[in-house]
């Protein structure tokens, strides 16, 4: 399909706003469990006692919905591995009453030819404390440079996007398509791509990104790691968002659609649920916080803070330690009492 034909398949709105009517608020979390480096581990070191006590951890907490990543390196390699775990996970997310995002990560991949087995350890491992996310280098794969060459690659990605997509076309356990996480301009034509694979599935559930896919998602769909009521960027803070909070709140209503916020809390930054939060119900913006258990992956380290640096003054990501205490009460109670009304 070219860019016109995505854009007159999206759903009307009017069904989209009959999809999301009956799932009421969503009050979601990133969740990649506290022992992986990196959301590529999970389905490949799926441990199911840490999972399922952490999915307990998010109930707990007040969330009813989960963000969850599949990475095409992950699937190459380990094909029927991560679909087997995926399923298991997708039922006990089901028993627990979550609705789940799935969100598919193309642009990472097996360069063809590649000796990686599934008898292998495909990560390498090289911790630096204090690292945000620093270990998540998979063996062999390749992570596009944004430059176009994904197209020596389409139809390997076509097979792992058709695969994934078809094999839950159907099932109502997943509950969105997420089909390319934060979509660097470059990409635009891999990310376009994907949403045409996943039209001629014809999935039952909508399909978003929250990157440069406004006119063509189902829903909406954003990232906002700024802070309420500052004006300005920092110049000096690390990150590659564009606009400040106000101005991602507006470009994400222009579609007039409903919407997700799919990540957001950055306390070093400011980007707090006690400020953000308010704005959403007002909104009627749902949310997917950034973590929930601090872990292998140091998400409550800033991007790119110094290595070997102290925590900050306030964790970045995630809202629990590994044993499932809070770091924040406050928050607790704030996502407990969100809603609409």
């Amino acid at each position: 399909m070219n860019h016109q034909e995505l854009v007159d398949a999206r759903w009307p709105l009017e069904r989209a706003e009959a999809y999301m009517k009956p799932l009421g608020v969503i009050k979601g979390v990133n969740f990649i469990p506290s022992y992986c480096v990196s959301y590529i581990e999970m389905w490949i070191h799926f441990k199911e006692d840490v999972i399922r006590r952490e999915l307990r951890f998010a109930k707990r907490f007040g969330f009813n919905s989960l963000r969850i990543f599949v990475a095409a390196c992950e699937w190459e390699s380990h094909r029927e591995q991560v679909k087997k775990n995926l399923d298991t996970f997708l039922g006990w997310c089901s028993e627990m009453g979550f609705t789940v995002m799935l969100t598919l990560q193309p642009n990472t991949y097996l360069l063809p030819g590649s000796t990686l087995t599934s008898d292998e350890d495909p990560f390498v491992i090289d911790f630096k404390p204090g690292r945000h996310d620093g270990s998540w280098i998979y063996k062999d794969a390749r992570i596009f440079d944004c430059d176009g060459k994904w197209v020596e690659d389409k139809e390997g990605i076509g097979r792992f996007v058709t695969d994934i997509v078809s094999c839950f076309a159907q099932d109502r356990r997943v509950t969105f398509w997420d089909l390319y996480n934060e979509c660097h301009e470059g990409n635009v034509p891999l990310q376009e791509y994907v949403f045409s694979l996943a039209r001629e599935v014809n999935p039952m559930q909508p399909l978003t990104a929250c990157w440069r896919a406004l006119d063509i998602s189902d829903i909406t769909t954003f990232h906002c790691y700024e802070t309420p009521g500052v004006e300005k960027l920092d110049p000096d803070r690390p990150g590659i968002h564009d606009m400040n909070f106000d101005g991602e709140i507006a470009r994400a209503k222009e579609p007039g659609r409903p919407m997700l916020c799919t990540e957001c809390l950055a306390r070093t930054f400011g980007n707090e649920m006690a400020g953000f939060l308010p704005v959403y119900r007002k909104e009627h913006i749902g949310f997917y916080v950034w973590g929930l258990c601090a872990g292998s992956a140091q998400y409550q380290f800033p991007w790119d803070w110094p290595i070997g640096s102290p925590l900050p003054k306030r964790w970045f990501h995630c809202v629990m330690y590994p044993d499932g205490t809070f770091y924040d009460d406050s928050e607790y109670e704030l996502v407990q009492k969100f809603d609409f009304n």
